[in-house]
């Protein structure tokens, strides 16, 4: 893993598209919405899904896949309103509803079974979809798994209230280029580049729409509950560094899943995959190679 890699630029003419059905609202009596995903394959070898944050996209995973890709089948998809996926009317961004989304993904790329990386939200995403789904998952790397903290920027938390429609509007370039450095250790990674790549795809009410209504429904505490309930082990990597997610948290989560495998990486923050690209990629492939081999 020390090749030299060109990092993705995420854009809706790399990769391909495949379309999932959305069950629509509870209760409501319509007919399942499609809903057409786009996804990056890299690689070959046993499957790899990648399952960005809430607010990123296939870019996030930019330095990290390639080097992945030289020893697995890389997988790498944007969510529902998120990149350059579809922003589905009936999506609720509930977790069950994105547990459910990440195998109907599987399904349609003629998946059975397959290793997993998330990130963040993403992580406690495919930390639920492994409880719900146990035998559609081996091995599970969860960064910085869990969602909205008090240490975030205001104007992301007030997202979660009944006020989120108004601050939904508020969000523009300028807030990207002030909060973004928040989510690394190293401010300076948050480049005018790697500010427009991100802003690029969230630049629409649809999008913003989709940003409010995914943090206002991730349900943190619920998922947890039901993790704990799995005897499947996660292997959990943290940010020393990490401004929005402390290390604390980490603790907290090591004494509700103590069968769980936990590693920190120094001089990283919340967005770690993006900072030590090849360190992450390290620790991952030495834990699905390895059982209980430490990183």
């Amino acid at each position: 893993m020390k090749q030299e890699h060109k990092p993705i630029v995420n854009s809706d003419l790399i990769g391909d598209f495949f379309t999932i059905e959305l069950k629509g609202f509870s209760g409501a009596k319509q007919k399942p919405e499609p809903c057409r995903i786009h996804y990056l394959s890299m690689g070959s070898g046993e499957p790899l899904l990648l399952v960005h944050a809430i607010g990123q996209s296939i870019y996030t995973w930019r330095d990290l896949m390639p080097i992945l890709s030289e020893s697995y089948c890389v997988v790498a998809i944007d969510l529902p309103g998120f990149g350059y996926s579809d922003r589905p009317f009936s999506l609720n961004y509930s977790m069950d509803e994105m547990a459910d989304v990440l195998v109907q993904c599987l399904d349609a790329l003629g998946v059975k079974k397959t290793h997993m990386l998330g990130v963040t939200t993403g992580a406690l995403y495919a930390m639920y979809a492994t409880a719900k789904y146990p035998d559609r998952f081996m091995k599970v790397v969860a960064l910085t798994p869990g969602g909205i903290t008090d240490h975030m920027p205001k104007k992301i938390r007030r997202l979660e209230g009944p006020l989120g429609f108004l601050y939904r509007e508020l969000f523009n370039r300028k807030d990207y280029e002030k909060y973004l450095p928040l989510f690394y250790y190293d401010g300076t990674v948050a480049t005018s580049a790697v500010i427009e790549q991100y802003y690029k795809t969230s630049d629409d009410f649809a999008s913003r729409q989709a940003l409010m209504y995914a943090i206002r429904n991730f349900d943190e505490d619920y998922a947890f509950e039901q993790i704990k309930k799995t005897e499947h082990p996660f292997f959990i990597i943290w940010g020393d560094e990490d401004k929005l997610q402390p290390m604390d948290r980490l603790f907290e989560i090591r004494r509700m899943l103590p069968d769980s495998i936990y590693h920190s990486i120094r001089n990283t923050g919340h967005w770690m995959h993006e900072e030590k690209a090849a360190q992450i990629a390290e620790a991952v492939d030495r834990y699905i190679r390895y059982e209980g081999e430490p990183v």
